[in-house]
């Protein structure tokens, strides 16, 4: 999955160098530091099949998400939402901001998880996966 995925998981660092270039610079630095660090030699294969500088991919099927905050997170970090699917109904909200905009498959949004509470709505029809990439 990984493997076949890597193409569009490279386009998720993409999108974080243009909105946030400072966390992909240090995201980038410490992905570098750990491929230099000679006592984890035998975690450097692992480390290079990492397709993502993010360090964390949880995967969403077919689930409404009520509003949260993500409390383990870091203020600063922008955390990726990626929605694909069949469906045509989703609605990201971001009620801090007032936003609640159509999350149609495709659709990417970079925030900080822990300053905006977020939810997803349910899907009727079609199917719904959501990718949250994080560190």
């Amino acid at each position: 999955w990984l493997c076949e995925s890597e193409t569009s998981f490279r386009l998720v660092d993409t999108l974080l160098t243009i909105v946030h270039p400072e966390l992909y610079r240090r995201l980038s630095a410490v992905w570098e530091q750990l491929l230099a660090d000679e006592e984890i030699m035998d975690l450097h294969e692992l480390i290079r099949a990492w397709p993502t500088l993010f360090t964390t991919i949880s995967v969403v099927y077919h689930r409404e998400t009520p509003f949260h905050h993500d409390s383990k997170s870091v203020l600063q970090w922008y955390d990726l939402l990626l929605s694909i699917g069949s469906y045509t109904d989703a609605i990201l909200e971001l009620p801090t901001l007032g936003i609640c905009a159509c999350y149609m498959p495709g659709t990417a949004a970079l925030f900080s998880r822990l300053l905006l509470r977020h939810g997803v709505s349910p899907v009727d029809q079609g199917d719904h996966i959501g990718y949250v990439f994080y560190m």
